[in-house]
């Protein structure tokens, strides 16, 4: 990402930036203006769980739909591995 610090934005800027609250946030429903970086490793199992656009929603999805979401990057070994 070409950074040395990163940090989440806070819960009224991801309001304001996504028009969704923290904990419902959801890739298939952002901006096409917003980047969005997936780290490769969630492209490996059969599926994983987003928000759905409120708290009270997820949805499962393949995880080949970050292949459709504008403005996508799949970046290898974006997240750290904690071990």
């Amino acid at each position: 990402m070409g950074v040395k610090k990163c940090s989440f934005a806070s819960a009224e800027e991801t309001r304001d930036l996504t028009g969704m609250e923290i904990g419902g946030v959801t890739a298939v429903g952002l901006p096409d203006s917003l980047p969005l970086w997936v780290d490769s490793r969630v492209m490996l199992p059969n599926y994983v769980i987003l928000g759905g656009g409120s708290r009270s929603i997820k949805i499962k999805v393949s995880p080949q739909i970050f292949h459709s979401t504008p403005n996508t990057t799949i970046i290898k070994d974006l997240a750290l591995d904690p071990s």
